[in-house]
């Protein structure tokens, strides 16, 4: 969650513990099927050749988007992709936008 988004929508302090806590649980509870979904999504990239924080950025964002359900998943994808920029330049953006684009438009129907 962005601080914008905390502070936009008034999440209190401990609301945003419990969805950071959410968050973490249901990763680690999909973490296998999430990897093997960034495998096949970033088709010509192995997993592990994917940089750490982008592979990381994309595992927390397909939990968000796949298991959490969010109300507007197309501000989820553009949180992330922020992130991604921020941390690890425009390359890795474009990159992690083209998967959860993908994930967007293949598994919730969602076209641009």
């Amino acid at each position: 969650l962005t601080e914008e988004y905390i502070q936009a929508n008034r999440i209190s302090y401990a609301e945003h513990r419990r969805y950071i806590r959410k968050l973490v649980k249901t990763f680690f509870e999909n973490s296998v099927q999430i990897d093997k979904l960034i495998g096949e999504l970033s088709e010509k990239w192995d997993i592990d050749r994917i940089s750490y924080i982008d592979r990381n950025i994309l595992r927390v964002a397909l939990t968000e988007l796949l298991y959490i359900k969010p109300k507007n998943p197309k501000l989820v994808v553009y949180d992330y992709v922020r992130l991604s920029q921020k941390y690890a330049g425009k390359k890795s953006a474009k990159f992690v936008n083209g998967i959860l684009g993908r994930v967007l438009r293949e598994r919730l129907g969602i076209k641009d």
